[in-house]
């Protein structure tokens, strides 16, 4: 055997032990490096000498140093970060509005209370200024309670709004490093001839793990060692050594909300909203869509409700100065814009017709030149409307409470947005401010002649038009005040009855029939002749002929408290959700919801947060360091190569004999 081969062997485990030495070295610097995979040292036999007694061993090659790293275990961490981040999010804005709405000192709940008792304070003693103030006062305070709460929902918007555009900025920069990387790596495996640029690996992986925080991606390894990275519904953010970014920007058809765009190679911005899933990007989109606006909007359709059926209660009533009531509060209207896409010059008006079938849904209307169609934005439910008055302007039968008109005929393709209730809170304002004129008293008196003989009796008047000009004609009076006569001969029946002008005593309406057996009473309006001044009145009992009864405007109800009582009664009325539900109840299905998104939220996190835990163990037991491991390892390396060494001295000694004997 050549001697040279002996030293050959001795070098060679030198240099491989040398390699492992420090292969263990590094691995144990890096034992708390964010990111890094252990490196091991592949070693292979070398090609054995032949002979004619077999083949000679020949030492041993480095083959490459390869880092443990399991493909699988680091895309369930991906995904799994990327859930957690995206409840995480979720859970942490959620819990801003939830803990605002079930305050029982801040939310609606306080106020409301506070106004209805001191409306309920009024009807105890209707004449008292006192009592008319303090209701002003808290009516004051049920206002400011709606647009406090509505502007700091609105700082939730702006810090939506402000955390997109953040963590798009961060994507595009760990996208871009990546990029970077992809070149480096490429670079590095040339110049070492094929080898595996370990370390630029993790540091890529672990760029694509910060990513996968922020958004869900997908990876796709080129044949060179490129990786690609893909978010949303296969949009390409790197693709090689190039990025393509994305925008966080207000949308031009909903500025209050900024959107996602993805920018394609030509410049053009595309929006993807909608197809953004999972990080922390994720998670900020799902609590503004599913949990910021609809909140937003449940306050709005409150405010609105109230606004419009107090309104039409009080305006039902009469103030201290014999006046009809008027608006107590601003009544919200809802929003429709026109997409600024749009061709056409056409405009929409939205309008309100009935409060108990509105949602707190908002709305795209399409018009493709032949149809109109109504896409509700939540459930993604379309409508195709159906014209009521072809106009112009052109009037659609109601969808949802709301009646919706558009001037002149738009271009195909042109879009509107219906936002019923969004904004309704803050527009929601106190209109009086005289306590005066506070109606509290009822607008009809009734009452029955002191000659009557029969005993039939008339109930209270109920106004249902205070537009009719038997109240409008002469404000502050009935214009006219009626006598119901009964009519001579006497008692037959069907009886009969007139109506009567009492102020000029020229008979209305003559001739009415009257049933006196009947158990269901008798409506007087309108009546056969289709007289009808806006009240209802009902006669019941058996009268007399010659019986009268009256019915004037109340002149003097200072202390009537008939429509106080009425106002205070809508507290727990079924004025919402299809006449089931009382503002309370509304209120009350608007905190459930949000507390029930909240507490999912953090039961899913929790969730995904052991899943994660569990996946990043299972990495972690493939490329993580361990630190007694690798002392073994060293403690082996370095005997192995104390070991080689000593081949070395061996083969020396052979040499320095051989050459000793030569000499002689």
């Amino acid at each position: 055997m050549p001697s040279g081969s002996i030293f050959n062997i001795g070098v060679s485990g030198l240099i491989a032990f040398q390699r492992n030495l420090s292969t263990t070295g590094h691995n144990i610097s890096n034992v708390n490096t964010e990111g890094y995979s252990r490196q091991r040292v592949e070693l292979t036999a070398q090609r054995p000498i032949p002979s004619g007694m077999g083949f000679i061993g020949n030492g041993v090659d480095v083959q490459t140093t390869r880092r443990m790293f399991d493909e699988h275990a680091t895309n369930q961490v991906r995904s799994r970060s990327s859930s957690t981040e995206f409840f995480s999010e979720l859970r942490h804005l959620s819990e801003q509005v939830d803990n605002l709405l079930a305050d029982p000192d801040a939310g609606i709940a306080s106020a409301l209370n506070a106004f209805f008792d001191s409306v309920q304070g009024l009807s105890d003693d209707p004449s008292s200024i006192p009592a008319r103030e303090v209701m002003l006062t808290n009516a004051q305070g049920l206002v400011d309670r709606f647009d406090t709460m509505d502007e700091w929902l609105d700082d939730l918007t702006v810090t939506a709004n402000d955390r997109i555009v953040n963590v798009v900025g961060e994507i595009n920069a760990l996208a871009k490093n990546i990029a970077d990387l992809n070149n480096d790596i490429i670079v590095a495996s040339g110049i070492s001839g094929g080898q595996p640029p370990n370390d630029l690996l993790d540091r890529r992986d672990h760029l694509i793990d910060e990513l996968s925080k922020r958004i869900n991606v997908n990876i796709v390894t080129e044949n060179n060692g490129m990786q690609n990275v893909y978010v949303g519904m296969g949009q390409s953010l790197v693709l090689g050594t190039q990025t393509m970014d994305l925008v966080g920007r207000a949308n031009p058809d909903d500025p209050e909300n900024f959107e996602v765009a993805y920018t394609m190679p030509n410049g053009t911005l595309v929006p993807i909203t909608r197809m953004i899933n999972g990080g922390q990007l994720g998670g900020v989109l799902k609590f503004r869509d599913e949990v910021l606006n609809p909140a937003k909007n449940h306050l709005g359709r409150l405010s609105m409700a109230i606004a419009e059926t107090f309104n039409d209660q009080h305006k039902l009533g009469v103030d201290l100065d014999g006046l009809l009531g008027t608006d107590f509060f601003v009544e919200p209207q809802p929003l429709s814009t026109s997409s600024v896409f749009n061709v056409g010059a056409e405009t929409v008006t939205t309008r309100v017709v009935d409060i108990t079938a509105l949602t707190t849904d908002e709305y795209r209307m399409n018009y493709d030149g032949a149809n109109y169609t109504l896409t509700n934005l939540s459930n993604n439910a379309k409508t195709t409307l159906t014209v009521a008055a072809g106009g112009p302007p052109i009037v659609f039968n109601p969808v949802d409470g709301l009646e919706i008109e558009i001037t002149n005929t738009p271009v195909a393709g042109d879009t509107f947005y219906i936002r019923p209730t969004r904004n309704s809170a803050r527009i929601f304002e106190k209109l009086i401010e005289d306590p005066n004129r506070i109606a509290a008293a009822g607008p009809l008196t009734t009452g029955i002649a002191t000659k009557n003989l029969g005993n039939a009796k008339i109930n209270e008047a109920t106004v249902v038009d205070f537009t009719n000009p038997a109240f409008t004609t002469v404000p502050g009076s009935l214009s006219p005040p009626i006598v119901i006569r009964f009519d001579d001969p006497p008692l037959a029946v069907p009886m009969s009855y007139s109506i009567i002008d009492a102020n000029t005593l020229v008979p209305i309406e003559t001739g009415i029939a009257y049933d006196p057996t009947s158990n269901v009473g008798h409506d007087v309006f309108p009546t056969p002749g289709a007289v009808d001044y806006g009240y209802r009145i009902r006669l019941d009992g058996v009268p007399q002929p010659g019986d009268e009864f009256m019915v004037n405007f109340n002149t003097n109800g200072v202390s009537d408290n008939r429509n106080a009582l009425e106002l205070a009664a809508l507290q727990i009325k079924g004025t919402m959700i299809g006449g089931n539900a009382s503002y309370h109840d509304a209120y009350s299905e608007l905190v459930v919801s949000v507390g029930n998104q909240t507490r999912q939220s953090q039961i899913n996190e929790q969730a995904q947060s052991a899943l994660l835990h569990e996946a990043q163990a299972v990495r972690e037991s493939v490329s993580g360091v361990n630190l007694d491991e690798e002392a073994a390892n060293l403690l082996k390396y370095q005997q192995a190569y104390a070991a080689a060494a000593q081949v070395i001295a061996a083969a020396d000694e052979v040499f320095q004999t051989l050459m000793a004997a030569v000499r002689r």
